[in-house]
């Protein structure tokens, strides 16, 4: 098997072409006739992800966030990127295009979260669900449960039953999410004024990790992977959320 089939197979239903302008999704490092046995599955691009990935005779990476993502003037040390061609691993980066899509981040993270009548935002950039009528706090314990998250929000008063989800830092849809008839936004993270934004507007707005509202679809997308390949051996990283809690 070659690490262009995985390649193919991925844009088959999150095509890269449909990647926001501003991303990198694709293929990052290698060559895309390498022979591929076992496929290590990852949110995060690191320096730690590749020596894993090494450790345990990868052949192949696949990411959420790309590997190649600014510009670069130099490969060197300790570079996700460079390390991965240095181990003559293969990367493949779904991004933005892995997102949106039916079955990709925003549906798996509704699912996960026992949202009904899921359905796509007007822009497609979120997803719209119903839940049981109750207060943002009560929901809030919910999301912390499900995501094994820390949460944070705002307005936990607020009597909630059409939730938009946006995984990762998805605050730039809180009024977009308003329009469209959310009582709250659930997100990865939000910077202080968005949130004092979304409070005057009347959203809540729940935050329970950038890591913690992918890493779902990280899972889902091996799966998928495991069962179009099953010649494979489909791995997830041991990563972790970067982020501690005390």
């Amino acid at each position: 098997m070659k690490a262009a089939e995985i390649f193919a197979y991925i844009d088959s239903f999150a095509p890269f072409a449909e990647q926001a302008a501003w991303d990198n999704s694709g293929f990052q490092v290698g060559e895309p006739q390498k022979e591929v046995r076992r496929i290590l599955f990852a949110l995060d691009a690191s320096a730690a992800l590749v020596r894993e990935a090494a450790d345990k005779n990868i052949d192949l990476i696949v990411t959420h966030h790309p590997f190649l993502f600014t510009p670069r003037k130099q490969l060197t040390g300790d570079d996700p990127a460079y390390l991965a061609a240095k181990h003559q691993i293969a990367v493949i980066s779904a991004h933005t295009s892995y997102d949106c899509t039916p079955g990709g981040v925003n549906d798996v993270l509704a699912e996960i979260l026992g949202l009904h009548n899921i359905r796509p935002s007007v822009c497609g950039q979120f997803r719209l669900g119903e839940i049981e009528p109750q207060p943002a706090l009560d929901f809030a314990k919910t999301v912390q449960e499900k995501l094994c998250a820390s949460v944070s929000l705002v307005l936990p008063e607020k009597n909630v039953t059409c939730v938009a989800v946006c995984g990762g830092a998805g605050a730039d849809f809180i009024n977009p999410a308003a329009e469209q008839g959310a009582d709250l936004l659930i997100t990865g993270e939000a910077k202080h004024h968005e949130l004092l934004d979304a409070s005057e507007r009347g959203i809540s707005v729940i935050c329970a990790g950038h890591f913690e509202t992918e890493i779902p679809a990280v899972r889902a997308l091996l799966s998928r992977v495991q069962a179009a390949f099953p010649q494979a051996e489909c791995v997830l990283s041991e990563q972790r959320s970067p982020i501690r809690h005390i």
